[in-house]
């Protein structure tokens, strides 16, 4: 079955990657849009797995870095002030439960619900561990819990960090097409601020290219100058055609990007302190 799904596997990558070619997305347009009415905030990236290949740096670069209840309030209101109307928010990281403060962070995100009650608010989590049932089973009902049931490192990540920009196949991507995550998963809100996609956030975070907004962007902000720069490091771009791996996978650029963050974070706080790294204003 495998030699025969081959060859459609094989077009299905050319049709990709010719719909993201520059001239073809000059006539087309963008092949994903991004969501205005969905947004995962990732309110902690400390993390109890380390998932190989782990698409927001858990294992490759371990940090505790997250939001605070603070942060997450002021969300809540610039969105009624703007009125914003979410269909979903998604809280997850890193592994959310992990976070000192969930519960007080999903009593700000019930009050947002309070205003608009056709929101879905939910929990994304790898339920791994006697922590992380513990906590789980003490949210509110009104929480939808999406459990992955993970139990162990090697889930299907991907060749994320795999950047299209190593790979001759791509030199001629237009990287603001952005992909599924754009618009399945919506805008993200992280630690460093508010970004196309979560895991856009976690990408900056180790490249540091400091292109977060800070504050909530108006729905006619496409958000294409983090595409362009993101995009073209996530090898979430190309993931639609690929098959998951179970090992560690990284090219030229993320294998430098790690070494200079690793070196960056010398004398630092440990990793498990929850520090503030380029605050969310």
């Amino acid at each position: 079955m495998r030699s025969l799904l081959a060859p459609l596997r094989s077009v299905r990558a050319r049709l990709e990657r010719w719909r993201v070619d520059r001239r073809v997305t000059r006539l087309l347009g963008p092949r994903h849009r991004r969501s205005r009415d969905r947004i995962e905030i990732d309110i902690t990236w400390a993390c109890n797995l380390r998932c190989y290949n782990c698409n927001r740096s858990c294992e490759q670069a371990p940090t505790g870095d997250a939001l605070s209840v603070a942060d997450v309030a002021r969300f809540v209101d610039d969105s009624l002030q703007a009125g914003k109307v979410w269909r979903r928010i998604r809280v997850l990281g890193g592994e959310p439960s992990l976070h000192p403060d969930l519960l007080p962070i999903l009593r700000e995100l019930l009050r947002y619900r309070s205003h608009v009650p056709g929101v879905r608010i939910e929990l994304a989590t790898h339920g791994h561990g006697p922590r992380v049932r513990a906590v789980l089973a003490s949210l509110p009902p009104e929480i939808a819990i999406d459990d992955s049931g993970k139990v162990s490192n090697e889930p299907a990540f991907a060749t994320f960090n795999v950047a299209p920009v190593d790979l001759p196949s791509y030199r001629s991507a237009d990287y603001t097409n952005g992909c599924p995550v754009t618009s399945r998963c919506g805008i993200g809100l992280t630690p460093r601020g508010y970004y196309a996609c979560a895991v856009a956030g976690g990408i900056d975070r180790i490249f540091e290219l400091g292109l977060q907004r800070k504050t909530l962007p108006a729905d006619t902000d496409d958000l294409t100058d983090q595409l362009d720069a993101l995009c073209r490091l996530c090898g979430h771009f190309k993931r639609e055609i690929e098959e998951p791996v179970h090992t560690p996978v990284q090219s030229e650029t993320w294998r430098r990007a790690y070494a200079r963050w690793a070196a960056s974070r010398a004398g630092r706080p440990p990793s498990g302190s929850v520090v503030r790294e380029g605050p969310c204003r």
